[in-house]
C-alpha cells in the first residue's frame, strides 16, 4: 500500500492549532509593551531619511531593475531569497567538536551543484548582519551575487518581503481557527501565551540569566542591524581614487562618492554628499560594493588599496563587497570575512519557476497584462533545471514562457535573450557579427570601448586600456554626475560620428550595454558578453582556439562555443596543460560539456577522466570531491553510470560522495542504490545516501526517507529530519506528526528538523517540547533547539582567528621551545606546524 502524505499526522492538527493562534497573537501583545519606544524610533527614522528621499527612490529603482529581466519585471516579483554559507570553520580539538550531520558534504565553492541539494546550514540576510561588519560575499559569475546585494539593499529599506513556500500545516491550522468562537479563541489564548512565557523563564534559569534581562535583550535585537543603515550601491567600475584626480591626500570617502553621484539622476547626485559624508562619519551606511571580479586585472590593486584606505578610515561602517569564488585571498587579504552565495536547492528552482509565472501576466517594457502560462508549460519549465546557475534559469524560463526560441536548448535560450533587445537589422548574422566583437573586447579588456571597436574592425592593434578613469575622460569630454542614469533617447547623449560608435549608442539605449565611467560600457550580464564572445569564435583557427583555452577570462565564451562550434583544440589544450593543484584546467572543461551536443568526440574521454579522478585508489581526497562536483557541472546523463559504480567502491569516500552525487543528479533511478545503501556500515555513507534520498525528492524516495526517520540510527534520523524542511509541502506534515510520537527518538529528531522552520507552529512545537515532554533526552534537545533560535543573532560570519592568537599553535611552538611572535611571524611558525607537527598538529 502507497503511502499516504495527505493523511499522515492529518490526526493530530487539531490539538496543534490553538498553538498557531496564540503565537499570532503573542506578537500583539509584545508589540504593545513596546509600542511606545519603536513609535519614538519611527518617527525619528522618517525624519532622518527624509532628506535622503530622492537617492533612496533612485536606489530603489536601481535594485528592482538591475537584474536580467530588469526593463520587463520588478526584482522583488521574481526573487529568491538569497542565503549566505560561512566559510570553513578552523579545525578544533576533536573533543570540542559537536559535529553536524552535513558534515558529510563537502563544499567546491568554484563547482557548487554537489553541495547545491542539501540542506546544509546557512544564513539569512538578518544573520549576514551579526558578525564582522566587513564581509567578501563570494560565489561564481551567473550565481546572483549582485541580485544579493541589491536584495540586501532593498531589504534594509523595508522593500522586501520575502514569499514563504506553501504551509500545507499552517494552511490546516488556519481552517481550524475560522471555525473557532472568540471565546474558544480568547481562553486559548491565555494558556499558550502561559507556554512561551514558561519557556523563555525555564530558558532563561537554565541559562543563569533573569528573565528581565532577556526579555530587554530581545527587545533591543527586534530591530536588525541593517536596517538601521542607510545602503549605498556602488560598483567599482564607477569608482577612481587615482591621485592626479583628487590630489595626494585622498579622503577615501570622495571616490565613492563620486561614484554614487554618477550613477543617480542629477537632482539626487547635487544633494547626496552632504548626507553621505555625515553617515559615513556616523558609521551608519551599509556599503554594497559590487563588480570586483569585473575589473581587468590592471584595475583591481589600485580598487584594492582604495577599499583598504577606505576601511582604514571609516571601518565603523558596514561593507560588503563581492569578489569570486576563487582567487578572493587578496580581499581577504584586505581586512574582508569571506562569506559564500549558497546555490539554489530544488526548493529554489521550482519556486523561481512558480515566481515568474505568477509574474508573466504584468512582463512587457509597458507591464502589460497578459496571461498566466499554464499548468503544463509551468511544469516543462521546472524540468530537468538541476546544476543551473540562478541567471541560466531565468534565461530559460524567459524563453520557454516567452516561446520565442529559434532552436532548442542552451543556444535557444541565449539567442532569443539577446534577440529581445536588438532591432531587426542586428539579429541577423552579420549584426551578432559585429555584437560579437563587442562580446570578445569585453573579455580582452574587462570594458567596451569605441577605440577598441574601431581597432578591431580596421584590423589595428588594440589600444591599451586607458591607466585609470581620469585618463579615460580625457580621451572625452568629462562625464557629468548623474551620466550613468540609462540613456532613453539618443538626444540625450553626445552623437557618435563612427559606426562603432553608433553601435555602442544603439546597445545602450536598448539596454543590453551598461555604461560606466570613463565612456567604458559592459553587456549588463557576464554570460551574455561570454556568448556573444564565443560567436567570434566560429571561424577562429585551431591555434587560435587553443590560445584562447588558456586564458581564464575566455573559459565562459569556450563554453558556449561548444554550443555552435567545434572545440576540440580547446579541449586538447586544457587536458594538456601543466596540472595546477586543483586540476583547474580539466575540471573546468567539464562544465563546457553542460553546452556541447551529445555527439562531440571529447564527450567520452572526459567523463572517464573525471570518472578516474574520482575512483582512483591513490588519490587526495580533495580532488575526489572536486571530481564528483564537477561530474555534476556536465549535466551529462551518463553522469549516473559513474557514480552508481562508485556506490558500489570499497573506498569509504568515493562510495560517500557517489551517494551525495546520485542525488544531486536527481535521477529516480538510483533511489534502488540509495536504499540499499542507507544501511551501509559506514555511517558517513549512510547520511549520505539518506539525505541523497531527499534530494531526488520523488514519492517512492520520500517514502524511503520517512522509513529512515523511522527506523534508522539517531544521526540519519537527523538529517532526513532536516531534509525535509526543503520539501515542505510533504515534509512539514511529516514533522508536524513526529514531533508527537510515542517514539521518544522520533520526537528528538522531529526536533531538530522543526528548528529549521521558521513558523509560528514550529516554535510552538518546540516550546511545548521544552516544557512538557516527558523524556529529557528530547526536552535537552527542544532546550538546545530553543537556545538556538533565541541566539540567532550570534550566527553571522567571524573572520579567521590571527596565528598569535591560537592556543594550539602556542603550546606546539613551545615544544620547540620557541615562541609565537605577532603578526607575519605567527604565520611562518604556523606553515612549520604544518611541514613538522603531528597528524592532530596537522589537521588543526
Amino acid at each position: 500500500m502507497a503511502f499516504d502524505f495527505e493523511n499522515f499526522g492529518a490526526g493530530l492538527l487539531v490539538g496543534w492549532a490553538t498553538s498557531y493562534v496564540v503565537y499570532r497573537s503573542r506578537h500583539m501583545i509584545s508589540g504593545a509593551l513596546s509600542s511606545g519606544r519603536q513609535t519614538a524610533s519611527s518617527a525619528q527614522n522618517r525624519a532622518t531619511r527624509s532628506s535622503d528621499r530622492r537617492y533612496i527612490e533612485d536606489l530603489i529603482n536601481q535594485a528592482q531593475t538591475t537584474h536580467l529581466a530588469g526593463d520587463y519585471v520588478n526584482l522583488t516579483d521574481i526573487l529568491i531569497e538569497p542565503r549566505f554559507l560561512h566559510a570553513p570553520e578552523t579545525a578544533h580539538p576533536e573533543e570540542d567538536v559537536v559535529h553536524d550531520v552535513f558534515r558529510v558534504v563537502p563544499r567546491a565553492h568554484d563547482h557548487p551543484f554537489l553541495h547545491a541539494p542539501y540542506h546544509v546550514e546557512d544564513m539569512s540576510i538578518n544573520e549576514l548582519s551579526a558578525g564582522d561588519r566587513h564581509i567578501a560575499l563570494l560565489g561564481n559569475p551567473g550565481s546572483g551575487r549582485t541580485t544579493a546585494l541589491l536584495s540586501i539593499a532593498l531589504w534594509s529599506l523595508g522593500q522586501l518581503h520575502l514569499k514563504a513556500p506553501r504551509d500545507r500545516v499552517q494552511e490546516r491550522l488556519e481552517a481550524e481557527e475560522a471555525g473557532l468562537s472568540k471565546a474558544d479563541r480568547d481562553i486559548r489564548i491565555k494558556q499558550r501565551v502561559s507556554i512561551e512565557q514558561r519557556a523563555k523563564e525555564r530558558l532563561a534559569q537554565e541559562q543563569g540569566v533573569s528573565f528581565d534581562d532577556a526579555e530587554k535583550h530581545a527587545e533591543e535585537m527586534q530591530v536588525a542591524l541593517f536596517n538601521r543603515l542607510m545602503p549605498i550601491y556602488v560598483h567599482l567600475a564607477d569608482l577612481d581614487a587615482n591621485p592626479r584626480e583628487y590630489g595626494a591626500e585622498i579622503d577615501p570617502a570622495e571616490p565613492l562618492v563620486r561614484a554614487v553621484q554618477y550613477r543617480v539622476g542629477r537632482v539626487t547626485a547635487s544633494t547626496i554628499p552632504r548626507n553621505l559624508y555625515k553617515r559615513l562619519n556616523q558609521g551608519q551606511v551599509l556599503l554594497l560594493v559590487d563588480g570586483f571580479d569585473d575589473l581587468p586585472e590592471a584595475e583591481r590593486d589600485r580598487k584594492l588599496a582604495w577599499l583598504r584606505a577606505f576601511i582604514g578610515q571609516y571601518g565603523d561602517n558596514f561593507i560588503v563587497v563581492v569578489g569570486p569564488a576563487v582567487g578572493f585571498g587578496p580581499l581577504t587579504q584586505s581586512g574582508l570575512t569571506p562569506v559564500f552565495l549558497r546555490p539554489w536547492h530544488n526548493l529554489d528552482l521550482n519556486r523561481s519557476a512558480d515566481h515568474w509565472a505568477e509574474a508573466w501576466p504584468r512582463f512587457g517594457r509597458k507591464r502589460r497584462m497578459g496571461k498566466k502560462p499554464d499548468d503544463a508549460i509551468i511544469a516543462r519549465a521546472k524540468a530537468n533545471n538541476q546544476a543551473l546557475y540562478p541567471a541560466e534559469l531565468a534565461i530559460k524560463l524567459w524563453a520557454n514562457f516567452a516561446d520565442d526560441v529559434e532552436t532548442g536548448g542552451f543556444e535557444g535560450w541565449l539567442r532569443a535573450y539577446v534577440k529581445r533587445y536588438l532591432s531587426k537589422d542586428l539579429t541577423s548574422d552579420a549584426g551578432l557579427a559585429q555584437i560579437a566583437q563587442a562580446g570578445a573586447l569585453q573579455l580582452e579588456q574587462g570594458f567596451i570601448t569605441e577605440a577598441g571597436l574601431v581597432a578591431m574592425a580596421t584590423g589595428a592593434a588594440l589600444p591599451p586600456p586607458p591607466a585609470d578613469l581620469a585618463a579615460a575622460e580625457a580621451e572625452g569630454e568629462e562625464e557629468p554626475a548623474g551620466k550613468g542614469k540609462k540613456v532613453e533617447s539618443a538626444d540625450e547623449a553626445q552623437k557618435p560620428t563612427t559606426a562603432q560608435g553608433k553601435l555602442i549608442s544603439l546597445l545602450e539605449k536598448s539596454g543590453l550595454l551598461v555604461r560606466h565611467r570613463g565612456k567604458r560600457f559592459q553587456f549588463r550580464h557576464p554570460f551574455i558578453a561570454a556568448y556573444l564572445a564565443s560567436l567570434s569564435l566560429k571561424t577562429a583557427s585551431p591555434e587560435m582556439l587553443a590560445k584562447k583555452a588558456m586564458q581564464p577570462e575566455w573559459n565562459q565564451a569556450l563554453a558556449y562555443a561548444a554550443l555552435h562550434s567545434p572545440v576540440d583544440e580547446a579541449v586538447r589544450a586544457r587536458l594538456r596543460a601543466p596540472a595546477d593543484v586543483l586540476q583547474n584546467h580539466v575540471l573546468q572543461v567539464g562544465r563546457w560539456l553542460a553546452y556541447a551536443p551529445a555527439n562531440v568526440t571529447w564527450r567520452g574521454p572526459l567523463l572517464k577522466h573525471l570518472g578516474n579522478m574520482l575512483t582512483a585508489p591513490a588519490q587526495y581526497p580533495l580532488i575526489r570531491e572536486r571530481a564528483a562536483a564537477a561530474l555534476i557541472d556536465t549535466r551529462d546523463p551518463d553522469t549516473l553510470f559513474i557514480f552508481r559504480q562508485g556506490a558500489r567502491s570499497a573506498d569509504l569516500l568515493v562510495r560517500r560522495l557517489s551517494c551525495l552525487a546520485l542525488g544531486a543528479v536527481g535521477n529516480t533511478e538510483a533511489i534502488r542504490d540509495l536504499i540499499s545503501l542507507v544501511n551501509d556500515r559506514s555511517p558517513e555513507v549512510k547520511l549520505a545516501a539518506g539525505i541523497g534520498l531527499g534530494a531526488i525528492g520523488s514519492h517512492e524516495a520520500l517514502e524511503a526517507m520517512v522509513d529512515a526517520l523511522t527506523t534508522g540510527d539517531e544521526r540519519l534520523r537527523q538529517a532526513v529530519a532536516e531534509m525535509f524542511v526543503i520539501i515542505p509541502e510533504e515534509g512539514y506534515p511529516v514533522l508536524y506528526d513526529a514531533i508527537e510520537d510515542h517514539e521518544m527518538m522520533l520526537r528528538r529528531a522531529a526536533v531538530f528538523g522543526l528548528r529549521r522552520i521558521k513558523t509560528t507552529w514550529a516554535i510552538i512545537a518546540i516550546y511545548k517540547a521544552f516544557l512538557e515532554d516527558e523524556q529529557w533526552y528530547v526536552r535537552s534537545a527542544a532546550q538546545q533547539a530553543f537556545q538556538d533560535m533565541q541566539q540567532d543573532h550570534l550566527k553571522g560570519p567571524l573572520n579567521y582567528p590571527p596565528a598569535d592568537s591560537l592556543a594550539w599553535l602556542a603550546t606546539w611552538a613551545a615544544t620547540k621551545g620557541e615562541t609565537v611572535p605577532a603578526g607575519d611571524g605567527a604565520n611562518q611558525v604556523l606553515m612549520r606546524a604544518l611541514l613538522e607537527g603531528d597528524a592532530t598538529v596537522r589537521k588543526l
